[in-house]
């Protein structure tokens, strides 16, 4: 562990109006649903982390001035203290990471940046969880999500949380509904639900031709695209660039905080560790809809996994080792193939006795 400031603190001067400041030293670009708050609430743990006012804060140099980012949202972290601060957005997911990058880094040459990684086959189900819950918010005391799932969606509707899932998402299809699906999504928008973003809507966004038509899906099918755009940017994987994985708090949370201390270039020696274990295995944001459909995780569409897990060599190429749902990827498949290879044994065993029998 580190005793002291491994090095000077980074930071990037900045005027605001009455003195010099630092600017942000850790952006965290996304992925959302991949655990942008908890990198945020670990890191605030040490006791030089500070974090803005507002939860999300937008710093992509074409929306906002580096000036006026900084003299808005600089928690009082200036050259001559020990404090950094940190700033997340994960809707800049959306952007084109190959240009955001270099604009951040433009921007604020001394920052580092977070990436939060989860499991890309399950974090459109999130998502839809996500935005359901906001939904039934609107909706008021008219609906909790229990009531909609079991008497809204089971009773009225003949159908469960899960197929109205697969109705919005259609992969299994192609890009073409089935007609039961698509009566399901038309009798939900007559009675006024507008799921964001615009997920009841008819599908037509399929731009590479994967019959993948949900935005959030395509991404998540090429994530070691948006890594390597992060890298062309000119970040460094455990220099400039951490980059953690939601599946993997509970079990390697100091590992993941390590990665962050490192690019932060912070104390490893003040940081309250025996708090934060029991933390690594708590839920940030918990709910009854979530506990219950995040536990039982996505239906498993057939186009997704091989979309997904596809990718699982080329991350391993970029960042040096294996997303933790591609290691679980390929111990079941591991295991597949040995069953197979037994079953295998076993029929030609079978075979080989009842030739025998029969001569």
């Amino acid at each position: 562990a580190l005793i002291g400031m491994a090095a000077p603190k980074p930071c990037d001067r900045v005027w605001n109006g009455t003195r010099t400041v630092c600017g942000p030293q850790l952006l965290i670009p996304g992925l959302g649903k991949c655990g942008t708050n908890a990198i945020a609430n670990y890191l605030a743990l040490h006791p030089r982390v500070r974090l803005t006012n507002q939860s999300e804060v937008m710093f992509d140099p074409r929306d906002v001035s580096v000036s006026e980012l900084v003299a808005r949202h600089n928690p009082d972290v200036t050259p001559e203290n020990e404090y950094v601060w940190i700033m997340k957005h994960p809707g800049l997911e959306n952007r084109h990471a190959s240009v955001l990058a270099r604009r951040v880094r433009r921007a604020f040459p001394s920052a580092s940046v977070a990436l939060a990684l989860c499991d890309p086959a399950q974090r459109a189900f999130r998502f839809f969880i996500y935005f359901l819950e906001h939904e039934l918010r609107q909706h008021g005391q008219r609906v909790t999500f229990t009531k909609f799932a079991q008497v809204t969606l089971k009773r009225r509707y003949n159908a469960t949380v899960e197929e109205l899932y697969s109705s919005i998402v259609a992969t299994r299809t192609d890009c073409v509904r089935l007609e039961s699906a698509s009566r399901l999504v038309s009798a939900l928008r007559k009675d006024g639900y507008t799921i964001p973003p615009n997920w009841l809507l008819e599908d037509s966004w399929d731009p590479l031709g994967h019959g993948v038509c949900d935005p959030v899906v395509a991404k998540d099918s090429r994530l070691d695209r948006w890594v390597e755009d992060w890298l062309d940017g000119g970040y460094k994987v455990n220099t400039t660039l951490a980059v953690v994985y939601m599946e993997s708090w509970p079990l390697h949370g100091r590992e993941m905080v390590r990665r962050l201390l490192r690019v932060l270039r912070l104390p490893e020696g003040e940081y309250p560790w025996a708090q934060a274990s029991v933390l690594f295995t708590q839920r940030v944001y918990d709910s009854e809809a979530r506990r219950r459909y995040f536990k039982k995780g996505a239906p498993d569409m057939d186009i997704v996994r091989p979309l997904m897990h596809r990718q699982c060599s080329a991350m391993e190429g970029l960042l040096g080792e294996r997303p933790p749902w591609c290691r679980q990827a390929h111990a079941e498949g591991a295991a597949a193939r040995r069953q197979g290879e037994w079953a295998g044994r076993r029929r030609r065993g079978a075979a080989g006795g009842a030739g025998r029998a029969t001569a």
